[in-house]
């Protein structure tokens, strides 16, 4: 009971953190591209904007995501303690989706950015997860 209270402490924590840098980072991009100087440049030179998007691209991946989102709510119990990684890889590819709706330009990469990392930080944790339980069930069976 000990193990499982510690995994969750683990899986909140590094879900809390990544989501506040997400929303920050996504906060601060926004606030620069709408107050960027447009005396300097006019609106179709600048390579980066703050602009409203939406395609079937969009409407399709939205799809995809609430009915991944809606397993893994239906799942989350039996899911434990893979469940928040893969909320934060679920995330990430909406922190995506943010961006290519919101965003013109090389600043989208930033959405690319944080869909990697929220992969890459998901996947070593179900590894990490998975490792864990390995070894707790290797000592289970010796004992």
């Amino acid at each position: 009971m000990k193990n499982k209270s510690h995994l969750k402490t683990i899986n909140w924590f590094i879900f809390g953190l990544l989501i506040s840098i997400g929303v920050i980072t996504a906060i601060i991009t926004l606030l620069d591209l709408n107050n960027l100087n447009d005396t300097t440049q006019s609106l179709d030179g600048r390579q980066s904007r703050a602009e409203f998007r939406w395609s079937s691209m969009h409407t399709a991946m939205t799809v995809v995501l609430l009915i991944l989102s809606t397993f893994l709510a239906i799942g989350w119990k039996r899911l434990f303690p893979f469940n928040v990684p893969i909320a934060l890889i679920i995330a990430g590819f909406y922190y995506e989706l943010f961006f290519l709706t919101f965003t013109v330009g090389w600043v989208g990469i930033q959405g690319m950015i944080g869909l990697l990392l929220a992969l890459l930080t998901g996947v070593i944790l179900i590894i990490s997860h998975s490792v864990f339980i390995f070894i707790k069930r290797k000592k289970a069976i010796k004992s």
